[in-house]
């Protein structure tokens, strides 16, 4: 469904690559960092039985949490916040630290053990033929151990940018690494704010991917199409192409 005007900042040319978001946008991210604290919180119980006679699950993700309002400086990066949050865990209860970094590891295998929603594969097959396609992410999964890197040209993240999507940074790396320009490149995301507005800002065409049939939540900007399955993308693509 089309959403009403998007004043881009450049002229609209050929749609020569697509950047998509990963979590959420081509697979589910809840149910992923779920079973990865899962899988860590049985390790803990082995390796550092200490913590989890005290902290069930939630106690410590409401610790990191906390740490974070205390280290905002890790923000863009969730493999250093969470590797810091289990080192100050440890530090307050007096425990060594040399169990951290292996704790971690097995946090982030678990963590890319991802399902793809079931029209993934089918449409980024196709537009692999057609167009570059990247990836862009705030998030830490990797596009080689998630299994999905043959799709993209690379990908970006926001430990790399320094910053979090929507920070102008983020599709700034994209037009330096693409040789690209704004106009020749769209944009699809799950998030209104991280995603659309990051692309809206950037001068960028966007599509909300609008999974969960959610009312849009902004009025300063708009995405300049609304998805609910990635299924209806190459029509689109194809209609923006016409234009």
């Amino acid at each position: 469904m089309a959403l009403p005007g998007h004043t881009a900042m450049t002229e609209p040319g050929k749609i020569k690559l697509l950047s998509f978001d990963l979590d959420d946008t081509l697979w589910p991210c809840k149910p992923t960092l779920m079973q990865a604290e899962q899988t860590l919180y049985d390790w803990m119980q082995q390796r550092v039985p200490e913590i989890t006679r005290r902290f069930d699950q939630v106690a410590l993700r409401s610790h990191r949490m906390d740490f974070l309002q205390q280290r905002q400086d890790l923000s863009h990066d969730m493999s250093a916040l969470r590797i810091e949050s289990l080192k100050a865990l440890a530090q307050e209860m007096k425990l060594e630290t040399g169990w951290v970094n292996e704790a971690f590891e097995v946090f982030y295998q678990a963590r890319q053990q991802i399902t793809l929603y079931d029209d993934v594969t089918p449409v980024m097959d196709a537009l692999k033929k057609q167009y570059r396609l990247i990836a862009l992410t705030n998030g830490n999964a990797s596009i080689d151990k998630t299994g999905v890197a043959h799709w993209f040209e690379f990908s970006l993240s926001a430990a790399e940018v320094g910053h979090q999507k929507p920070h102008p940074r983020f599709f700034a790396g994209v037009l330096e690494r693409t040789g690209l320009s704004a106009g020749e490149i769209l944009h699809i995301g799950d998030d209104p704010y991280r995603d659309i507005s990051a692309a809206f800002e950037a001068g960028i065409r966007s599509i909300w991917l609008n999974r969960l049939g959610q009312t849009w939540p902004h009025g300063e900007y708009q995405a300049d199409r609304e998805i609910e399955t990635l299924t209806a993308l190459p029509e689109i693509l194809n209609e923006l192409q016409a234009n």
